[in-house]
């Protein structure tokens, strides 16, 4: 973590909320690093996943206004040519539309969400999505309700589906009932200040911000992770009923 933000306490909360796109899956850089390489950009995986969240967090700033859309600063941060931006914008922008490209399930996350539900904390999965993000997750092997190919969390909570959007705080509030707390047993992790963040705060939940490289403008606002394994700092294993 970034040596100038304090180490997240040890925290006694009972239960996650995770967000999906950004933590859970990932844009698929397999289908999408090509379309930037083709314009001049990075060639790897690896760099553009640096430059993805270095767009989104430029465009989905803690503080002040965005710098643009996602799309547009996505071949700047990918280190396209400033002549190719344009042309480069258009056909990713083009590509992610034949299907949501957000569709790339993160290992590492997974084995975390696994080792979280183990422990008895409850889960519920909250993601501003199109209804279709339950199907997404379990094609993806992520996580489901119930029995199947992922993780076993307790709700799974579509914004189309329940009629809020982040960051109105009746979506964050919905996934609480769910799992039968209060805001005060519950932290709540995502990617993007203005939704997650502030969408928690405002449900009086504890708000954690997903930030794999440091890239939030705004490090003393609240909290941060860079890895989601670091989340079960902040919160308390349930006992285990005994067999």
């Amino acid at each position: 973590m970034n040596p100038h933000r304090p180490a997240p306490p040890t925290g006694g909360h009972v239960a996650l909320l995770v967000d999906v796109g950004g933590v859970l899956l990932l844009p698929n850089a397999a289908l999408l690093t090509p379309v930037i390489a083709r314009h001049g950009g990075v060639d790897t995986p690896e760099g553009f996943i640096r430059a993805h969240y270095a767009a989104h967090n430029a465009a989905f700033p803690s503080r002040g206004n965005p710098l643009g859309d996602y799309y547009e600063l996505l071949p700047r941060h990918a280190g396209v040519p400033e002549d190719r931006w344009r042309s480069c914008a258009e056909d990713y922008l083009a590509i992610s539309r034949t299907r949501n490209m957000w569709h790339a399930p993160d290992p590492e996350s997974k084995r975390t969400l696994d080792e979280i539900t183990a422990a008895g904390v409850g889960v519920a999965i909250v993601s501003q999505a199109d209804g279709k993000i339950a199907q997404m997750l379990l094609d993806a092997r992520m996580c489901q309700e119930g029995d199947g190919p992922g993780v076993c969390v307790d709700a799974v909570l579509d914004s189309t589906i329940v009629g809020f959007d982040k960051p109105d705080p009746r979506f964050f509030r919905a996934a609480l009932d769910r799992l039968h707390v209060d805001a005060s047993q519950a932290v709540h992790v995502g990617d993007t200040v203005p939704a997650d963040v502030r969408g928690a705060q405002a449900a009086g939940i504890r708000a954690v911000h997903y930030d794999p490289y440091d890239d939030c403008d705004d490090p003393g606002d609240h909290e941060h992770i860079r890895r989601l394994r670091e989340v079960r700092a902040f919160l308390a294993p349930q006992p285990q009923p005994r067999k």
